[in-house]
């Protein structure tokens, strides 16, 4: 009898430990399945956020009444300007008809006008009638220090745009840069 008594304790130790593994092993078990369940939650910085991105930038575009000849300063945007073009790649590619895709383009000219380091006043460009004769460029020695900086602003804002448009594979217009005005219904669709 005292072979008994002498395996109960081993049997009894044998029993707590495996029911211990058992009980750890379940408790990782556990720990697991709510990590996975996190990891399939749906995220929220999808196609609504390019939505939520495209609506306040047109918003913020419409009420600024923007003049297309006119260059601002990108600190004016309500988001980060690199935000708000990634807004509208994924929105341009997320396009299904023609009517979108116009829009997008349209955003992306928009845009552009915005560079760093202009100042609080936007640039305009200068109405002389001897100005518009001649070519597009700061090298021209007749023209003002301020008409330069913003024909400077204006080729990398052409420069920028094109970059776009190449990398989305878009056709670019030779007029697309030189339309005074965008009609405002079409501002509006950049949004929706």
């Amino acid at each position: 009898m005292t072979a008994f008594e002498d395996t109960t304790p081993f049997v009894l130790a044998l029993l707590i430990t495996f029911t211990a593994l058992v009980c750890i092993s379940i408790w990782n078990n556990y720990g697991s399945v709510k990590v996975e369940r996190e990891v399939l939650k749906p995220k929220n910085d999808g196609p609504s956020r390019t939505r939520e991105l495209l609506f306040r930038f047109t918003k913020f575009y419409n009420e600024l009444d923007a003049h297309n000849d006119y260059l601002y300063d990108t600190k004016l945007l309500p988001d980060p300007k690199q935000h708000i073009i990634h807004a509208l790649y994924v929105g341009y590619d997320e396009s299904e008809n023609d009517e979108d895709r116009k829009a997008i383009k349209i955003g992306l000219e928009a845009i552009v006008q915005f560079q760093d380091l202009i100042g609080d006043e936007p640039l305009k460009p200068e109405i002389d009638e001897a100005i518009e004769d001649q070519p597009m460029n700061s090298e021209n020695l007749d023209v003002s220090d301020q008409q330069k900086k913003y024909l400077d602003f204006k080729n990398k804002r052409i420069q920028e745009l094109e970059t776009h448009y190449s990398h989305l594979k878009i056709e670019m217009n030779d007029n697309v840069l030189n339309d005074e005005e965008i009609d405002t219904k079409d501002k509006k669709n950049v949004s929706e």
